[in-house]
């Protein structure tokens, strides 16, 4: 894997929204907090566009992206935010440029898309963590600590513990094992199965969160996986939140029941849940980078730095 520059203190931090629309408000008070971290910020032209629900046209968002990899100024990348949209540019994308000019670039949910892309088309390490608007405006010191460990230090990031507003995670199964780690939004993930964009899991640990689904959606997209033949070729799972997906029914399982049923049998560690994804704290993950899970040890740590 190609890993980025390590985030130094005065480096130009890049803002691009490549999804959804972005609230003004949101979006200014991380601004200003990445200023005050002193860090200075180039904003994307788009990012105060608004096309439907999306952040401007496909050639907007997407030429916003091609240019901050292809700026010189630019030392690293941070979605402003994730929505929806990102599926519609992935073709778009100048995969060439990224190459060309690897950098560090961050965020979660619709971004898992970029992530994934990004991975499979230049095998570089990109980051799983908070967005400008979502998260550098309500400033977290968990949130903080996580995404400098991950991108401005060039040690490994170490044995992680969840945060104090999530309980400890579970083991679902047993084992332990160390390989690279590559996941992120479970209903974005799905949407990239039998596409030339469909990740390769094989050998990796799978990463997995997700937001406002239903249990049996969960059910279904997990079997998806599973016939799919992802589940029985991954060498673990690390389930992080899945926020305020809740039955529409009495008549339902649980949550965790639906894991047990697809990974208690799996031959492979799995634990839930772990501080990462849409809940307000989150670890900030280096895809790409190997991690280890020992559930006879209750250690789940990121063996190695994502950044160079």
């Amino acid at each position: 894997m190609i890993k980025p520059e390590r985030l130094k203190p005065g480096d130009m931090i890049g803002v691009v929204a490549p999804a959804g629309p972005v609230k003004k408000v949101r979006l200014k008070r991380g601004v200003k907090e990445l200023k005050h971290l002193g860090y200075p910020v180039k904003l994307a032209s788009n990012v105060w566009e608004q096309s439907g629900y999306l952040a401007g046209e496909d050639e907007q968002r997407v030429e916003s992206i091609n240019q901050m990899f292809a700026d010189s100024e630019v030392d690293a990348i941070i979605c402003a935010r994730g929505g929806f949209g990102s599926i519609r540019i992935l073709e778009l994308i100048d995969y060439v440029v990224i190459r060309r000019n690897p950098k560090i670039f961050v965020g979660f949910s619709d971004i898992t898309l970029l992530h994934l892309a990004i991975n499979k088309f230049c095998n570089l390490v990109t980051f799983h963590g908070p967005m400008v608007a979502v998260d550098f405006d309500r400033p977290s010191v968990y949130n903080r600590n996580h995404f400098f460990k991950a991108v401005a230090s060039t040690r490994p990031v170490g044995r992680i513990k969840n945060s104090k507003t999530l309980v400890n995670w579970r083991t679902i199964a047993q084992g332990k094992v160390s390989a690279p780690v590559l996941g992120g939004n479970l209903t974005l993930i799905t949407r990239l199965l039998g596409t030339k964009f469909e990740p390769d899991f094989r050998d990796k640990i799978l990463f997995l969160e997700d937001l406002n689904e239903d249990i049996y959606k969960i059910d279904g997209m997990l079997a998806q996986l599973k016939l799919a033949g992802i589940l029985k070729n991954v060498k673990g799972v690390i389930l992080a939140e899945f926020v305020k997906c809740f039955p529409s029914k009495k008549a339902s399982f649980t949550l965790e029941e639906v894991f047990q049923h697809y990974f208690a049998p799996a031959g492979y560690p799995v634990i839930y849940p772990v501080s990462c994804g849409h809940g307000g704290d989150k670890i900030t993950i280096p895809l790409g980078v190997r991690v280890t899970i020992d559930t006879f040890k209750n250690v789940f740590s990121i063996d190695g730095a994502g950044v160079r």
